[in-house]
């Protein structure tokens, strides 16, 4: 409590109380103003994430601004000064924080996700080839891969890693089954698919709380991406096993992890997974064409909405949650620049921008 008086000595011509109250005003002016400057020049807009050639450790991050059209390649840099790192998988925001994980060189850089200046590494023996994050409760749950066999491509160990973030600290290893990718936190559960090429068939369900591994639902060959509907429900998207022409989605209850509806895809599908601003529909791509479905459908839609013509290798999409954009990321021949295309929810092009080698993720600050 402020308590007001006047004494004898105050200021000519100016009460105590008015004088306190033009301080009080000027305060609340700063501290306001303080708060409406923008944190960083990357506080908003569009990241996009590109794996670079693999070994070569020239992943980069681009952001691009959707409202002047301005590009920036390669804003975040590693230790040495010059690009992301090896293999740039994913990145992940939280707080005034990203975490941007580097699938070759085995570690999550900590960037300030505003200016995207590089923070810290989160590095461990167990890091081996991470996938996604997804942060809960101040610790970061990784998607692993893990080894291969001896002398082969198989892989034998997948897991999910928890790290304290307070010091960067694995604390819990989760084992899965092999593959592990995507990661979707909803409810009470955190959802993880198993992928491994198309080689594991299900999504493991684990309890953040108790860091345990609740359940491993059997679905189809190759589970991929994951996204939440208007409803709370778990829609998953399975590519089916390596060079299938074929694939399912699947909607799971996430509060009794039972398996509600099972659609089957009569085309190859990709593994990416996106869903509408209202998250009434579902967006999926065979290749170049784009296709959309009702949560309530019951069977998966025979026409595409539109065929992304323009798109030579069609690598990652997602949907502005904001204006229902649809936007595919192009890597064109894996070696070279790639490319962002912007669609409007029609098909429709928008506007394209050049990005990093291999776009694989496009993320909405």
């Amino acid at each position: 409590m402020l308590v007001m008086y006047q004494r004898s000595s105050g200021i000519p011509n100016l009460s105590m109380k008015v004088f306190a109250l033009l301080i009080l005003s000027l305060c609340l002016f700063s501290c306001d103003d303080d708060d409406s400057k923008p944190k960083g020049k990357y506080e908003s807009g569009v990241i996009v994430v590109s794996e670079g050639g693999f070994g070569d450790a020239n992943g980069t991050v681009t952001h691009y601004n959707p409202v002047s059209g301005e590009v920036e390649q390669n804003i975040f840099r590693n230790a040495a000064g010059s690009f992301a790192g090896d293999v740039a998988q994913s990145i992940t925001f939280h707080g005034d924080k990203g975490y941007l994980v580097l699938n070759g060189g085995n570690t999550v850089e900590v960037v300030d996700g505003n200016s995207f200046e590089r923070l810290s590494t989160i590095s461990n023996a167990a890091l081996d080839k991470p996938r996604y994050v997804e942060i809960i409760n101040d610790k970061a749950y990784i998607s692993v891969w893990g080894p291969y066999e001896e002398g082969g491509y198989s892989l034998i160990d997948s897991y999910v890693l928890v790290v304290d973030l307070s010091n960067n600290t694995v604390v819990e290893k989760i084992e899965t089954d092999e593959g592990t990718d995507k990661l979707l936190y909803t409810g009470n559960y955190l959802f993880a698919s198993n992928n491994n090429f198309g080689g594991s068939s299900t999504v493991a369900v684990i309890n953040p709380s108790n860091n345990t591994l609740v359940d491993q639902l059997q679905l189809a060959s190759g589970p991929a991406g994951l996204v939440s509907d208007a409803n709370g429900k778990v829609w998953v998207i399975c590519t089916g096993v390596y060079g299938a022409t074929s694939g399912q989605l699947f909607r799971i209850n996430p509060s009794n992890l039972n398996i509600e509806e099972t659609i089957e895809i009569d085309l190859k599908v990709n593994g990416d997974l996106a869903v509408t601003p209202d998250k009434g529909s579902l967006i999926y791509n065979s290749g170049k064409d784009i296709y959309k479905i009702s949560i309530t459908a019951t069977a998966a839609p025979t026409e595409p909405i539109f065929e992304a013509s323009e798109v030579v290798t069609n690598y990652a999409l997602n949907v502005d949650p904001g204006t229902g954009d649809i936007w595919i990321a192009d890597a064109l021949n894996y070696a070279t620049e790639g490319k962002v295309y912007i669609y409007n929810a029609s098909g429709a092009l928008q506007s394209s921008f050049t990005t990093g080698i291999s776009p694989t993720q496009i993320h909405f600050k």
